[in-house]
């Protein structure tokens, strides 16, 4: 069976960036819950905390808010989960550290209320979803491996 990649977060796909850095964009709303998982195995090699703006997290303006970047040492290389706070949204709870091992969905993190995730796609990898696509943390595959 081939490696699959896990939605790390539950809502709505708002966008996909192409590119250098292929990154899915999950809009979590109000209602949907706000735990942040692994979406592959492998070891927390950064923590990158910024502060900035609380914009809808709906809106490209987010791009400067305030985020956590997670990144993760995987075996198909660096993958980046990066929590942005939204409008409501006044914290962000990271619950790994530095060198951890951690296994694809196990909780990272927590963002209270409406906010968004940026997960980073490795190159090996072939989406599963596109914008619009509602997808469920731990459940939804978002890529798979080639």
């Amino acid at each position: 069976m081939s490696e699959v990649m896990i939605s790390p977060a539950s809502g709505r796909v708002m966008g996909i960036t192409e590119g250098g850095d292929r990154t899915v964009s999950i809009f979590m709303q109000l209602y949907n819950s706000h735990i942040t998982v692994a979406p592959l195995d492998g070891v927390v090699r950064r923590i990158i905390p910024e502060r900035g703006k609380f914009k809808p997290a709906f809106m490209r303006s987010s791009d400067f808010n305030t985020r956590n970047t997670i990144e993760l040492a995987t075996e198909y290389g660096t993958v980046r989960v990066v929590q942005i706070a939204g409008f409501f949204t006044r914290k962000i709870i990271c619950q790994v550290q530095e060198g951890q091992k951690i296994r694809k969905g196990e909780q990272m993190g927590k963002i209270c209320f409406g906010s968004r995730v940026d997960v980073s796609i490795p190159e090996d990898f072939e989406l599963c979803v596109s914008g619009g696509t509602r997808v469920r943390c731990r459940k939804t595959v978002i890529a798979i491996l080639q």
